[in-house]
């Protein structure tokens, strides 16, 4: 993907851990959460995560990509809500967190 714009932090990590969890079998998606945005408005739930997908076993994977900022309110009642159910909700600052998640 070429860009004329330079990539954020957040923006290259979020596609280094995507392309990881693809190589390792895993099938993961990007969620487009940006508040403020069309995107926002109605279709999805806040404090949803940036990556969704499913574990080569077949358990669900949230992953919050986290590279300046801390996790809102939202954020942390997702992540409960996602663990209490069996979930594995990784906050990834960088590649090496979903890796020692044993992702």
């Amino acid at each position: 993907m070429t860009s004329t714009k330079t990539s954020k932090p957040s923006s290259i990590l979020t596609r280094q851990i995507l392309e990881y969890l693809v190589k390792s079998g895993h099938y993961a998606t990007r969620i487009n959460n940006i508040p403020g945005t069309k995107y926002r408005a109605g279709n999805v739930t806040k404090g949803v995560a940036d990556i969704l997908g499913v574990t080569k076993k077949g358990v669900a994977l949230a992953i919050e990509i986290k590279t300046t900022d801390r996790q809102s309110d939202f954020q942390k009642e997702f992540e409960s809500h996602y663990k209490q159910r069996g979930g594995i909700y990784v906050v990834a600052k960088k590649l090496d967190d979903v890796i020692n998640a044993g992702l």
